[in-house]
């Protein structure tokens, strides 16, 4: 017998939801024992977005590059 597709659904958004809020735990635990700024957490932060956000866009300009090679071959 299957199961319920919705209660599966809700599983995954609650394992989901219950990571965040380690997640959240962790981090007001580095910022209130180890006394880190939460400006330095933010700069790090941006630091990651950003630099994702250009192997993202380079990735995409490679497949675009690719594509237009192949589409242009045949």
């Amino acid at each position: 017998m299957a199961k319920n597709p919705s209660k599966k659904a809700f599983k995954k958004r609650s394992a989901w939801i219950a990571s965040m809020v380690a997640c959240f735990a962790f981090l007001l635990m580095a910022v209130k024992v180890y006394d880190l700024p939460l400006s330095t957490l933010m700069s790090n932060l941006l630091t990651i977005l950003v630099g994702l956000s250009i192997i993202v866009g380079l990735a995409a300009l490679l497949g675009g590059f690719l594509a237009f090679i192949k589409r242009r071959t045949k």
